[in-house]
Formats: C-alpha cells, structure tokens, sequence
C-alpha cells in the first residue's frame, strides 16, 4: 500500500528525491497534498541517515500554486474552517524551512502562489529559464499571506511589493535577479548536471557543521518572523471569505473581469 497519494520519494543514499506527484494539475496544492507534504518533513527530520532533500515536480510544472477545486471547496467553508486550513499551509512551509535537513527545490514549468512559497522556504533553489512564475493571489481578490514572510527572506520588499501587486508573470533569469532563486539553466540537462554537482559538494563537508549553519543563518534572519507571523492564517482565513475574494474568484472561474 502506497505511503502517499499526492507526493513519491526516491532515496538515493543520503538524498532523498521528494516528488510532487499530481501532474495532471500541475502539481497544484490541495489539502490532502499539504498534509502529506507534511508529514514528510515530519518524519524525514527524524530520519538521521538522510542528509539532503530535493523537490521536484512530475510533468510539466514544479507546482502551479493552489488546486482549483479545492480553492472553490475553501470558498464554502466558514472563516473558522478556512482558518484551520490556513494554520496547515502556514505550518507546511515552516516545516519546510525548519528541517533539519539541506532542502533543495529544482523547478521547471509553472510555479504559481503556493509554489513560490515552498521554494522561498528551501535553503538552495535552481530553475531553467523558462520557467514562468507569478505571484497571482490578488487577481482574484486573494492576498500572497502564508508565503509573504519565506518570500521576504530572499526577495527585496520593494521587488515582492511589485511583484504581488501586479501579479505579472516573470522567468527563470527574472528570478535569480530577484533573489528567488540561487541559478538559472538553459535545459533541465544542465540544471540535473549541476544539481548534481553542488549535492556531491554538501556531502563532502561536516553534518553538524552544515546543521549547525543553517540554524544559525536561519536565525540571524528570523527578525521579520515575528508575532504578526501568527497572525497571517487568520488573515488568509478571514480574505478567503470576504465578498471581494468570492467575486475574484467567481470572476477567475467564468474567465471574465471581477467587478470590484
């Protein structure tokens, strides 16, 4: 019986490839695929034989943010429902960002709303160029809040501020520009190629050293993960029932305006 539905792992030593297995969406974010997500970092920070995690994405795409489904499902629930919702996407990304483990994202296709957020949450982030991302929560009504404070962590304020505001679209190069992501390639080749590489790199050094730094880089960064970061589910939960966040959504769905 399969461990999971929506995710797969492949163990290599002391890699562990973690695959976000729902191609035919795009690998878009549902619950059951956030719980699960979970759990893996759950238990794989228990696991001291693996040193290094990467995530990729099945088919066509990394993540294409959140399941559509499952938003119109979030559009029926009460503030109190979404809001323990909201507490899961939030917990999965400080999980993600907590592990104990050296966490890598490789990223190609489409990476929208929540797809950015597990990548801030990584330690090490590589993408090809034409990978498109955007940040598309407030076209329909919706605000970038579980992901806004990893993004905060690799993105300057101005840039995040622009890119949220204008949901634009933007590529691979765009994204190491904006600090995003660490490099950019050509072909999944020559990403693979250098994946590979730096992997060898990490695991020829210390374990508690590598451990330890990343606690401390992570700490000395935490300033802006303050008390308002436990405040950011509630906001979710109280935006996704608000009449402007229906009608974006509605708007999305019947691919026409919202009537703000």
């Amino acid at each position: 019986m399969k461990e999971f539905n929506t995710i797969e792992t492949e163990y290599n030593g002391q890699v562990i490839t973690l695959w976000l297995s729902r191609p035919e969406v795009h690998n878009a974010l549902d619950d059951i695929m956030i719980r699960e997500l979970s759990t893996f970092f759950t238990k794989i920070d228990e696991n001291s034989e693996i040193r290094l995690v990467v995530i990729k994405g099945k088919g066509r795409s990394f993540c294409s943010g959140a399941d559509l489904n499952w938003m119109k499902r979030a559009f029926s629930l009460t503030e109190e429902e979404n809001l323990r919702e909201s507490k899961e996407l939030s917990n999965l990304f400080k999980l993600i960002y907590d592990c104990s483990k050296i966490v890598i994202a490789a990223v190609h296709g489409n990476v929208f709303g929540g797809g950015n957020g597990i990548i801030a949450a990584c330690d090490l982030a590589y993408c090809i160029d034409n990978a498109k991302f955007s940040l598309s929560e407030t076209r329909i009504g919706m605000a970038a809040a579980s992901i806004t404070p990893y993004m905060l962590k690799k993105v300057h304020a101005s840039d995040l501020k622009a890119l949220i505001f204008s949901a634009m679209s933007f590529n691979g190069k765009d994204a190491v520009k904006y600090g995003l992501l660490n490099k950019s390639f050509t072909s999944l080749e020559f990403m693979e190629l250098y994946l590979n590489s730096i992997i060898t790199e990490i695991l020829g050094n210390g374990k508690l050293a590598l451990i330890e730094s990343k606690r401390l880089i992570n700490s000395l960064t935490d300033q802006s993960m303050s008390l308002e970061m436990l405040q950011i589910p509630e906001l979710l939960a109280r935006i996704r029932v608000s009449p402007e966040a229906q009608e974006g959504f509605s708007a999305f769905l019947e691919k026409r305006k919202p009537r703000w």
